[in-house]
């Protein structure tokens, strides 16, 4: 079984009421060569399309509906523990479009004043009914194989930067989705997933009798190992 940050699917991410609005400003948006953010050898297997980048409004309006969402996720929050979130890429395959097995940039910086960030985790949220295309599955390389994901509209697949991954070959109808990367406040995902163990024990203690002797401590723990590993 994976381990919750190494291989973490988030349903129904974003609601309808935020689909719909992000359909609609999708329709507006000018799509450009994706290869412009590519960057090494990622550039040579690339080959999609993509929304520009903050001098596009409706861009930066779907921008802040995904960063909303993700803020608002208590699983997100309570997993990956964010500490700087980049700001999402609206990327588009046609039929033919795909992006070969590439591994994302390890320090990234969108050029808006953010400076440089880590980058720990990857995160493709689906935006198109799976049943509008075929092929385009996000294909992830585990130590255990290959997994595949096309999810449904709305859900969303956070692993970890350093796996190798790539989006097979779309063969018909169109592919829209939104990636973007964190940096975390725990570097180790061993320590993430510890902490997220410890935060939902001690949630169900908390829950029966917030004033056990169980539940207080744990909720010690839990803060003091927060406190020890964590990178602010």
């Amino acid at each position: 079984m994976n381990s919750p940050s190494s291989l973490l699917h988030v349903e129904g991410l974003l609601k309808p009421e935020e689909l719909i609005a992000i359909d609609q400003l999708i329709g507006t948006i000018p799509f450009v060569d994706g290869k412009a953010t590519a960057t090494g050898a990622a550039k040579e297997v690339k080959n999609n399309l993509q929304a520009p980048g903050n001098g596009n409004e409706a861009s930066v309006q779907v921008q802040h509906i995904v960063i909303n969402a993700m803020s608002s996720s208590p699983i997100i929050q309570a997993v990956l523990l964010p500490k700087f979130v980049y700001p999402p890429i609206i990327s588009k395959y046609r039929d033919g479009m795909q992006y070969g097995w590439h591994t994302d940039s390890p320090i990234m910086s969108d050029g808006s004043g953010m400076g440089a960030m880590r980058v720990d985790l990857s995160m493709t949220i689906f935006l198109s009914d799976p049943a509008s295309y075929t092929g385009g599955e996000l294909v992830i390389h585990n130590p255990t194989g290959f997994v595949q994901y096309k999810l449904k509209k709305g859900d969303a697949i956070i692993y970890p930067t350093t796996k190798l991954h790539c989006v097979n070959p779309v063969t018909a109808g169109e592919r829209i989705a939104a990636v973007t990367w964190m940096q975390s406040m725990i570097r180790d995902t061993e320590k993430r997933d510890l902490l997220f163990q410890l935060k939902t024990v001690q949630e169900s203690l908390g829950k029966q009798n917030p004033q056990s002797g169980e539940h207080l401590v744990l909720q010690q723990t839990y803060s003091n190992l927060l406190r020890m590993w964590a990178e602010v």
